[in-house]
Order: C-alpha cells, then structure tokens, then sequence
C-alpha cells in the first residue's frame, strides 16, 4: 500500500497531487491500495479536500473503488483499476452537472475557483471537444450547457 497526504494543500492542488500519484503508480504496474491522507475537517462533517476528492472518486467509480479507511475517518482508501483522467479531467463530471441550465464562462469559472482558472478553462474546452457541452453566445458571453 502506497500513502499520498493531502494536508496543507488548496483543493485544487489535492485533487492533482492525488491523481498524478495514482496514475504514475499505475503506471508503473502497481495495483496495490492507496491510502490518501486527506483530513476530516474542523467542523467534524469532512472537510473541502474530503468532500472533492469523494465526489471525484464517485464521479470515476469505473475506474477504481474506494472505501473510507475504518481505523482513520480522514483517510481513504481507493483501490485503482484503470487510470484517471488527467488534471482538468477529474472535475468534469462536476463541470456537467452545473451547467445543465446553462452558465456563463464568468460563473463557471468563479464557481470552481478553487480549481485553477487553467484548469476548469481546460476542461471547458476538452468537454465542447467530447460534444458533452454545447457552446452558445448571449451577448457578449459565452453560455455553455449540457448536452
């Protein structure tokens, strides 16, 4: 079993340092469990980097499974299967779900902040690309909503 610990990091910086250890240990033909050392919040109910990086590990439930760890609440354990979509990937599924109404550029990206304006500028592009966001102009803005 391989540890990552995600203290001390932005969620954005979390959900990268996260992915990029599990496909490098992929990767290198390593199956074994990772242990994410990610913390359970001050408040006692999980806090940010937990709540991102389960709502990541649901949205990819093909690709892995996870179980919260049983001695530790601020641990998970996620056993990988195949690799993850890279940086701006991970948080597609999130960027799907909030525009099924349609948003502006603006709105997405003040939305998910905490990801890197690069980043969600990026997945922006690569789910235009895939056909699982429709682009539209409103004015001067740019609209994008699920397909």
């Amino acid at each position: 079993m391989t540890t990552v610990d995600l203290h001390g990091c932005s969620v954005a910086e979390a959900l990268t340092l996260f992915v990029d250890h599990y496909n490098r240990q992929l990767g290198a033909g390593d199956t074994s469990s990772i242990k994410v050392i990610h913390g359970y919040g001050s408040t006692g109910e999980g806090g940010k980097i937990r709540t991102a990086l389960l709502k990541a590990l649901t949205a990819y439930a093909d690709y892995l499974s996870f179980q919260t760890d049983p001695i530790n609440p601020g641990a998970t354990l996620v056993h990988p299967v195949k690799k993850l979509p890279d940086g701006a990937g991970i948080i597609a599924p999130e960027l799907v779900a909030y525009c099924s109404d349609g948003k502006s550029e603006s709105k997405i990206i003040g939305r998910f902040r905490s990801h890197g304006d690069l980043n969600v500028r990026n997945a922006l592009k690569q789910l235009v690309k895939q056909g699982r966001l429709a682009v539209t102009r409103k004015g001067r803005h740019t609209i994008y909503r699920s397909v």
